[in-house]
């Protein structure tokens, strides 16, 4: 990693009776933690100055005295929804805020796991984890908030001029995590980590934004590994769709005149644009375009042009059963054999026989399991595929499928679900993170939970997961053998290859239908 690490706040930390909690000395000044058990929490740290709407993120200002640091931040512009329960609806745009979680004895040089929640870049907060486990396993964790919906991704002609380059708007929510990691290069010496043992990881949309990253040529330094948990192809829209993204978007807001479109803009309301992004039902993702991400991922994972360090990229075994359960048992009813059929024909059209008859309803237990088959396969397992053997070819690489089938029901399933949601989307998470949405782990899941924190603990350490300790091998993601770790009930393990994995998700399959 390029500069060395920040020791010039000390890297010391005083907790008596006269502060109430451990004081951090940082760039911008002191704050105060909260110690619980074995481990400090120091919440609510500005990594960049409150943020102009649409304009990239500044540094932080300076504090005189001694900031408390014992809650979070505001959580950014976001709509309330049902699988984030207690956490309303926000309309703060001061949002640019981070956590740090540390062991309570600290020692110097701590690896350090730098978190990007998931939400499908509209929903989420650095607080949606509480990764208590992996700290006591002797790491510093940083989780943090950034952009989201419109005010992370908004891609529109007015903005792109205001860009540097001219054609970079829509990457704002991505350039946080950038002052983020610039954050974590100065400061978090003082907090006991080492700022040249950098993870970067992330989940779902978090995922996707570590994919950003490693293709964002001014991110190169600020992280020296990456975790990728289900992203699938690690996709971003090109600048074309993101500005017809923007021009739906525009449209439902009410701001299309081009002259005026980025003053009118900016004089609506969080909640106006909240309910815009509502009304236009976009998808809003990381965007290509300019300097800060001159070329798609994938295309700069395949020739090479991105920022080179370790990485294990993975998926569950039954990623979308968790959202047909949503779009089903939890609204109206479970999926019938004949909305499951009509669903695969207005997707597939005249190619819905060829896979109706690869994925028939007779071959599953229900016709909700037949359809979180398909785009389990097509959206998360096999496109994965090309992504690592991309990555594969440049640098060390390890592959995992999380394949724990008793995985617990999330606290907003108050609808029992008609069919087993096993190792659904996100199910990993409270196993390493400690998902504060999770249902409390059991002791046989806990096994595995603390499995998968040594591999992850390992990997931030030694930029691989074999690296003390009698683990079983994760053996290297190489081609043409492929082989993936799976993470088993119990903790158990097992590894298999490509050609398994590929049956497993009928990648051939669909490699013939492309």
């Amino acid at each position: 990693m390029a500069g060395p690490a920040s020791t010039a706040a000390g890297a010391s930390t005083r907790d008596t009776a006269e502060t109430g909690g451990p004081v951090v000395q940082t760039a911008q000044g002191a704050v105060r933690g909260v110690t619980s058990g074995n481990i400090r929490t120091f919440q609510g740290i500005p990594y960049a100055a409150p943020p102009v709407r649409w304009q990239p993120p500044t540094a932080p200002a300076s504090w005189t005295g001694v900031r408390a640091a014992n809650k979070p931040g505001n959580e950014c512009v976001q709509s309330a929804v049902f699988w984030r329960p207690g956490s309303p609806a926000s309309w703060n745009e001061d949002c640019l805020y981070l956590n740090v979680w540390t062991p309570k004895k600290i020692s110097s040089n701590l690896p350090v796991l730098v978190w990007f929640h998931g939400g499908g870049w509209v929903n989420g907060a650095g607080t949606d984890v509480m990764p208590s486990r992996l700290t006591e396993a002797g790491n510093v964790v940083v989780t943090i908030n950034y952009r989201l919906g419109a005010e992370g991704y908004l891609s529109v002609p007015g903005l792109d001029a205001e860009s540097a380059d001219g054609k970079s708007s829509g990457q704002y929510g991505d350039l946080d995590k950038i002052q983020a990691l610039k954050w974590v290069r100065d400061n978090i010496g003082a907090f006991g980590g080492n700022a040249e043992k950098v993870t970067i990881a992330g989940q779902s949309a978090g995922a996707g934004s570590v994919c950003w990253l490693m293709a964002s040529p001014p991110a190169a330094g600020l992280f020296d590994r990456a975790v990728v948990e289900s992203i699938g192809n690690c996709g971003v829209l090109s600048h074309e769709d993101a500005q017809k993204n923007g021009a739906a978007f525009t449209t439902a807001i009410g701001c299309t005149v081009a002259a005026t479109m980025v003053s009118c803009l900016r004089a609506k309301t969080p909640a106006e644009i909240i309910d815009a992004q509502a009304k236009s039902g976009v998808p809003w993702r990381p965007v290509v375009g300019g300097s800060a991400q001159p070329i798609a991922t994938t295309q700069a994972f395949a020739t090479g042009a991105f920022n080179h360090v370790p990485v294990i990229m993975g998926s569950n075994r039954h990623e979308t059963r968790a959202f047909v359960y949503e779009g089903n048992d939890l609204m109206r009813q479970p999926l019938t054999a004949a909305a499951y059929e009509a669903q695969i024909r207005a997707k597939y059209g005249a190619k819905a026989d060829t896979v109706l008859a690869e994925y028939p309803v007779s071959a599953y237990d229900s016709a909700s399991l037949a359809s979180a088959a398909v785009s389990t396969d097509t959206d998360f397992s096999c496109p994965s595929i090309g992504v690592l053997d991309s990555l594969s070819m440049w640098v060390p690489t390890y592959a995992y499928e999380f394949r724990d089938e008793t995985t617990p029901l999330r606290p907003y399933m108050v609808i029992p679900p008609s069919f087993p949601t096993g190792s659904m989307h996100s199910g990993e998470v409270p196993y390493v993170w400690q998902s504060t949405i999770a249902t409390p782990l059991t002791t046989t899941q806990l096994k595995l939970a603390r499995l998968m924190v040594s591999y992850w603990s390992q990997f931030a350490k030694f930029g691989t997961p074999n690296g003390e300790g009698n683990l079983p091998n994760w053996p290297r993601y190489t081609v043409p053998d492929r082989l993936r770790i799976t993470f088993l009930e119990g903790g158990r393990t097992e590894v298999i290859n490509g050609n398994q994995f590929s049956a497993d998700h009928h990648c051939a399959f669909w490699a013939s239908m492309s």
